[in-house]
């Protein structure tokens, strides 16, 4: 049967502009239970002034401390609770901000922004307090890192000549701390006003209900002058440039390679020519150059940035090859592209492939909202969201090897860093160049006191709105004859098509997940299934946890019969190749939660017999039909999604009965001892009985005990002033459900912490939470799990863990609903069955002789 292709739905964008200059963009009736936010300020580190490198990071960093409806770090008081996530990022030619929120709290997202933009509180403490956290991000990002200037901020000092093209734009925290509360104000009066801006709205409301919230908070706030954006128009360079620097505790070279790039707002086909042929260099070098590289449009990703922007390419490179030996073999392999029906089939896979990554990555309602938000800001043009894919796919062979013959044959700038070079930075850049930012003559600038207040003075953030629930609009769920069960949701965000399939890996895989890893890396060999997708623009991935197996693939959506194909091949491979010898285990840091987990999983099923002697054997007992879940999300009604699922792979035999999970063996205390310093890490389980309290109960017990930001086990930490980390959960292991707490504590107070859990458990076992905290937990709770629905690609995750875990397609609809079923009484009630006999218990580390939590002989393991 053929799947049609997705047509995306008519989502028009809506534009306004206030009196006061502010550009809206809105995009309404968008498919989802929350909704973003942002404000992009058309300001980045190219409007600093020499002296005051890294202001434009620095008042990022501020304008989330305090406003003055919002002080003292209030923006975030009210959000939090809700669940809902903000950020901003400083770039060359802008600063977004960005918020994510519940459809309910949209009127107070806007309010947040509207506030800070019209009075921001910068003070002397909060000065001081964020000189320290942006001196740390430096420090991690930069200074810390052994190539941390490569490519940015190193490479643009080798490129530019102009101060606002060449400077770093982190800027030195010595010189940062000289600065006052008075120069951010300055800067913010400066460039933060409405004209130059842009706020963008993603929501599922109808756009008539949007514009009187969006008047409502930002007509009032003051239009001013911004001053004159810097001059960044520079010539192309004339020869090539190059530094060699010196790095002290390299042992490799690195490089950081850099050309001009067209300019998008004039040439932007050839910009997309040269999206493309980074993509091409990224993944398909020849394998004879032994050298990956990174290639691509920008410092900071394609279309982020006015021209003049770099292509820059960075590699670290073997002992055998040279600098300049690089970049002249890449110049050669540039030039090969020259004949278009050579490049051809290469042009072909690199266009289906970048335009499926540009459509999912912005199907996602954060990325969706802040794209269109930066290309109204820089280009004047949102709707690039959904034309860049098609911009891609349109790009011929031709154009690419133009793009390819015009970057070899410029000039190019090179930084160098590794263990031969100078010990000097790059050459810094000369601030009496072309390129400072001007200044509005005669404008008087306002100090911090006066910037945070506003002639009406502090406003009163909103109440809630009315919830948007979720919806699952045609879902359907079916089993094939073999036993699969598929779920199939329709979802038109995207042209694309999301495949889950999640199957236990049974006793065989748990008793030995590296022999259950090397089954899938056999697999996946065996069966070409990565390449494959990738030919017809999609990616697939074969993955086990310990616990599962999984198979995430996603394509265009018209490739879904396609696409199963493939699938078809890993679930009915014919004949395996047979073992090779594992090579010896690599020291890999996997997280302690993980190993414990995988050392009970191996201890009960060591119980279980012999495992398969070759990797055929293992497949069939782990590849079974009938143990399996199937998640399809895609841009089409559920009925043209299963129809080629059902004629793909209705065929896959089921396979030999599944060995029955091992037995509860009892209370147990299992010992992984290893010298692991200070920290102790333990894990106490228990089986979750089938019957008893009901499922929305266990699961805000499980957020008041330990899941939840003000949780109780959480509290008792902070009450304790002890930096311990003790989180309760909810999963299956080995076959059981089973309910979890997890810590992490210093050795001499394993005990206490042990203690310290049982008396919490107890303590709400015995005495129900108040309504009020029972509130707080369940608007976090329903809330956060709004958040499956922000993609296409989080729905099928998310509904891929619920359905695998034994949860149905009504729990994932109607959570919000029914966790506000369970009274206090319940939660008492879930909190006996679920954490009332946490009878296994896992320790990693060193803890003391004297340790005991269970009057029963310890099991030593090495696991």
């Amino acid at each position: 049967m053929t799947v049609p292709a997705g047509s995306r739905p008519a989502h028009p964008l809506h534009r306004r502009t206030l009196p006061n200059g502010l550009r809206v963009v809105l995009l309404p009736d968008w498919p989802t239970p929350r909704c973003a936010v942002s404000v992009h300020y058309g300001t980045g580190f190219r409007a600093e002034s020499p002296g005051s490198e890294g202001i434009a990071h620095l008042v990022e960093h501020l304008m989330f401390r305090g406003s003055e409806s919002l002080p003292d770090g209030r923006f975030y008081d009210d959000l939090h609770p809700l669940g809902g996530t903000a950020n901003g990022t400083t770039h060359a030619d802008y600063t977004d901000y960005f918020q994510v929120v519940p459809a309910a709290a949209l009127e107070q997202a806007l309010f947040r922004e509207a506030d800070r933009m019209r009075a921001p509180r910068f003070t002397d403490a909060e000065l001081a307090s964020q000189l320290v956290e942006v001196g740390r991000e430096i420090e991690s990002m930069r200074d810390s890192r052994l190539y941390g200037r490569l490519p940015w901020p190193g490479l643009p000092e080798v490129m530019f000549r102009s101060f606002a093209n060449a400077h770093d734009g982190y800027g030195d925290v010595a010189r940062l701390r000289t600065l006052t509360v008075d120069d951010c104000a300055a800067f913010f009066d400066a460039h933060y006003v409405p004209a130059n801006a842009v706020l963008t709205i993603v929501t599922p409301h109808p756009a008539a209900a949007v514009w009187p919230l969006v008047e409502r908070h930002f007509a009032g706030v003051p239009a001013r002058p911004a001053d004159p954006p810097p001059w960044i128009a520079e010539p192309p360079p004339d020869s090539d440039r190059q530094v060699r620097q010196r790095v002290p505790d390299a042992t490799r070279t690195a490089l950081a390679l850099g050309y001009r790039l067209p300019d998008p707002l004039r040439e932007l086909p050839d910009y997309v020519a040269c999206m493309v042929l980074g993509w091409m260099t990224t993944r398909w070098r020849p394998p004879r150059s032994g050298v990956r590289a990174s290639a691509g449009c920008g410092f900071f990703g394609p279309l982020d940035a006015l021209a003049p922007d770099a292509f820059v390419v960075t590699a670290v490179l073997p002992d055998d090859v040279t600098p300049d030996g690089f970049v002249g073999d890449l110049a050669a392999e540039w030039s090969g592209l020259g004949d278009p029906a050579r490049a051809g089939a290469g042009v072909r896979r690199a266009v289906a492939e970048l335009a499926g990554q540009h459509r999912r990555r912005h199907a996602r309602l954060e990325e969706r909202c802040r794209a269109l938000g930066r290309f109204e800001l820089l280009f004047g043009r949102a709707e690039l969201v959904d034309d860049l894919p098609r911009l891609i796919a349109d790009t011929a062979a031709e154009r690419v090897s133009r793009a390819a013959a015009a970057l070899a044959a410029a000039p190019s700038a090179l930084l160098v860093a590794g263990p031969n070079g100078e010990d000097r930075p790059t050459r810094r850049p000369d601030s009496a160049a072309v390129g400072a930012p001007g200044r509005r003559p005669g404008r008087a600038r306002r100090t911090a006191a006066q910037l945070g207040s506003s002639p009406d003075g502090p406003r009163q953030l909103p109440e809630l709105g009315a919830a948007v629930p979720p919806t699952l609009t045609g879902a359907r769920e079916v089993s094939l004859g073999n036993g699969l069960r598929v779920i199939a949701i329709p979802d038109r965000r995207a042209e694309l098509v999301e495949l889950r399939l999640r199957l236990p890996l049974g006793p065989d895989g748990w008793r030995d997940p590296r022999r259950a890893a090397e089954l899938l890396r056999v697999l996946g060999a065996h069966t070409d299934a990565a390449r494959r997708v990738a030919a017809i623009g999609g990616e697939l991935q074969l993955t086990q946890d310990g616990q599962w197996a999984d198979l995430s693939a996603w394509a265009p959506v018209a490739q879904l019969p396609a696409l199963l194909r493939v699938v078809a091949d890993v679930l009915v491979p014919g004949p395996l190749p047979e073992w090779r010898p594992l090579p010896p285990a690599r020291p890999v840091p996997v997280a302690p939660q993980q190993r414990m987990d995988e050392a009970l999983r191996r201890h009960w099923a060591g119980r279980t017999g012999p495992a398969p002697a070759d990797p055929s054997a293992l497949h069939l007992r782990v590849f079974r039909p009938q143990h399996a879940t199937l998640v399809v999300v895609g841009a089409a009604d559920a009925e043209v999604l299963l129809a080629p699922v059902a004629d793909v792979l209705g065929g896959w035999p089921a396979g030999p009965a599944a060995r029955p999970a091992p037995d509860d063996p009892g209370p147990q205390l299992l010992l992984l001892r290893e010298a692991a310093g200070d920290t102790v890490h333990l894990t106490l389980s228990g089986r979750e009985p089938e019957d008893g309290s009901a499922e929305p109960a266990r699961y805000l017990t499980t957020a008041l005990l330990g899941g939840h930001t003000t949780a109780r086990l959480a509290e008792r930490c902070r009450r304790l002033g002890h930096a311990d980390v003790m989180l309760a959960r909810r999963d299956v292991l080995a076959g059981y459900r089973r309910a979890s707490v997890r810590l992490a504590v210093p050795r001499e107070r394993i005990g206490e912490a042990v203690a310290g859990v049982r008396a919490e458990v107890a303590a709400l076992i015995a005495e129900p939470p108040s309504q009020e905290e029972l509130g707080a937990v369940r608007r976090y709770c329903s809330a956060q799990l709004l958040s499956a629905f922000d993609s296409p690609a989080g729905l099928a995750d998310a509904l891929r863990h619920t359905t695998a875990s034994g949860r149905g397609l009504d729990w994932v609809v109607r959570r919000p609903e029914l966790l506000r079923t369970p009274r206090p009484v319940d939660v008492s009630a879930a909190a006996r069955d679920l954490f009332g006999a946490l009878s296994h218990t896992v320790v990693l580390g060193d803890p003391p002789a004297a340790f005991s939590t269970y009057r029963l002989a310890a099991v030593e393991s090495r696991a």
